[in-house]
């Protein structure tokens, strides 16, 4: 304490004003301390930003080249449903014409044994207009 008090009593106006300019050059260099590192801090907070939006960009690239891919495979997926639907409407013609034959085949054979138009009509369930003239050619 005789320190302080020995550095008041020689001048204190010029005591005083050491004091508040070593204190305003403390908070400076304080102040300036507290300045670099937030301004380090930023860089790296920057360098940090800039790597996150390259890595964003590539990411929305690659997710456009996947919607061009499944873009592609859906036209692919939409022409195979196509002919699915084609086969199947094929598949479903035949069998009708098939049954078609195989009623017809079975009132020929009909007639050819003799039976009547009635009786072919039952069997078949084809109407007698077609079953006329079946019997006019192959019946006995």
């Amino acid at each position: 304490m005789d320190f302080l008090g020995n550095l008041f009593k020689k001048d204190p106006s010029s005591t005083l004003s050491s004091v508040v300019i070593i204190f305003f050059i403390f908070i400076f260099i304080t102040v300036s301390v507290a300045f670099y590192y937030d301004l380090k801090k930023n860089k790296l907070n920057e360098k940090k930003i800039s790597m996150l939006e390259r890595a964003i960009k590539d990411l929305i690239e690659e997710f456009r080249s996947f919607e061009l891919l499944f873009s592609d495979q859906k036209k692919i997926l939409q022409d195979y449903k196509y002919t699915l639907e084609r086969l199947e409407q094929e598949t479903s013609r035949l069998a009708d014409t098939s049954k078609e034959d195989s009623n017809i085949t079975n009132a020929i054979k009909m007639a050819s044994e003799g039976k009547t138009i009635e009786e072919i009509s039952e069997m078949t369930g084809m109407s007698k207009e077609e079953i006329e003239p079946i019997i006019k050619f192959h019946g006995k």
